[in-house]
């Protein structure tokens, strides 16, 4: 886990950033299909490789599942992700959220306020990519 920053509320929380797997997971899964195959067939059996097929599938859609959520800001609803596929339905989630927090004024007490960095101008959709300039 690290330490990161919401692009849209600033808040800093803890968000897992490992994408796949690495040399450890894949010893682990090893390790654990050669002891299965052991236990069920006292000894070395083909069947070695579903196991290891199958535990490798498990922990890399276990890990991406674990990112993916853990992108998703808790303050202020902000994805990431689903921003860089449609910044339209991202700006519509976070409003939703933002004013379901404004209206049930909870954020007043909560020690992460997703109002407190917010940029107050003008424009009703305050997204982080608006404010950058792309005329280079």
């Amino acid at each position: 886990m690290e330490l990161v920053y919401c692009a849209y509320c600033k808040h800093r929380r803890k968000a897992y950033t490992k994408k796949h797997l690495n040399l450890v997971n894949i010893g682990y899964s090893l390790l654990l299909s050669f002891l299965l195959m052991l236990i069920v067939w006292q000894g070395f059996h083909p069947g070695v490789f579903v196991f290891i097929t199958v535990f490798l599938f498990i922990q890399e859609t276990a890990i991406q599942m674990r990112r993916r959520l853990s992108v998703q800001c808790n303050s202020c609803g902000f994805d990431p992700v689903l921003y860089v596929r449609s910044p339209d339905l991202a700006k519509q989630r976070v409003q939703k959220i933002l004013n379901t927090k404004k209206e049930s004024a909870e954020y007043l007490l909560a020690a992460n306020n997703p109002f407190e960095h917010i940029r107050h101008n003008n424009s009703k959709n305050n997204l982080p990519s608006e404010s950058i300039d792309n005329s280079r």
